[in-house]
């Protein structure tokens, strides 16, 4: 299955507009502790009324959930997925990725938003954002799959 036919919201618009949030606006959005807490703030409504909000509920609570962690970097290489990333940033361990794809939700997300803080990744954006989108057992797998090929080929090197 082609990924571009997997995904149904507009990642990078989503990114900039998370990007162009005023420091305020996105401080409130970062307090949330789980996706479903941003449900509580008005300025989450205002940030993903353009992109398919109530029909991408979960998508979008999933999607700004970890763009509140701050250090997701998008990067134009679309090969950087997840699981590259994490690996590459050297900070995450097989461990914790076993662990996070364990998680049922909403631990799952609150795992996978400390990984990010922790690991700051440089990654495709619109890649996780697909990953998010359906979040599923295909996309854990995958998420398990690219970090062990690029952590096995990172520490070959």
């Amino acid at each position: 299955m082609m990924s571009s036919s997997r995904q149904s919201i507009d990642a990078m618009g989503l990114y900039r507009d998370w990007l162009a949030l005023d420091k305020g606006t996105s401080a409130k959005l970062r307090r949330a502790t789980t996706p479903e807490a941003l449900l509580d703030i008005p300025a989450f409504y205002a940030l993903v009324s353009p992109y398919g909000w109530p029909e991408q509920r979960y998508p979008l609570l999933r999607c700004v959930f970890c763009l509140t962690s701050g250090a997701i970097t998008h990067c134009d290489d679309d090969s950087l997925t997840l699981g590259r990333a994490l690996a590459r940033s050297e900070k995450i361990n097989l461990s914790r990725v076993t662990h996070l794809i364990r998680q049922d939700s909403p631990q799952d997300m609150v795992q996978l938003r400390r990984i990010l803080i922790h690991a700051e990744p440089r990654l495709y954006w619109p890649s996780l954002a697909e990953q998010l989108t359906w979040w599923g057992k295909y996309d854990r797998r995958t998420l398990l799959e690219h970090f062990v090929l690029s952590y096995s080929a990172n520490s070959i090197k």
